[in-house]
């Protein structure tokens, strides 16, 4: 489980090391992060819809979000067909299973810059 204050201390550094980059590695960094940083915002309203998934292919698990998207589809189709215990179980499941993720947006988010921070730095400096 992600602990803030190890996410946080991960960002300082990675911004540390940034700015001891080279002017033009710290420019061209800039240049890729702003394609890459993703919004926690968006993530937690992305979130509110717990069925569909749509917040882990906002942070690019295609194969999560597509799972959820799935059941929760499989689901909305038992419920409509007249097995309904077993289509609001499912949604019940989906729903236990992403509600954390709903409270702990921001640092999922703040988690998931800090990797591609990391992978941004490799990639600045190998050029």
């Amino acid at each position: 489980m992600l602990k803030r204050e190890q996410v946080e201390q991960q960002q300082e550094q990675l911004r540390e090391q940034i700015a001891l980059l080279p002017q033009n590695q710290r420019k061209r960094f800039y240049q890729l992060w702003q394609k890459q940083v993703k919004d926690p915002d968006s993530y937690a309203v992305l979130n509110y819809l717990l069925l569909a998934g749509l917040h882990h292919f906002y942070l690019g698990k295609w194969l999560r979000g597509a799972v959820n998207l799935v059941i929760s589809i499989l689901a909305i189709l038992l419920v409509a067909l007249g097995a309904g215990l077993l289509g609001l179980c499912l949604l019940v499941a989906i729903t236990m299973v992403e509600l954390p993720a709903l409270f702990r947006s921001e640092l999922i988010v703040l988690d998931y810059n800090n990797q591609q921070m990391q992978r941004l730095l490799e990639q600045v400096k190998s050029t």
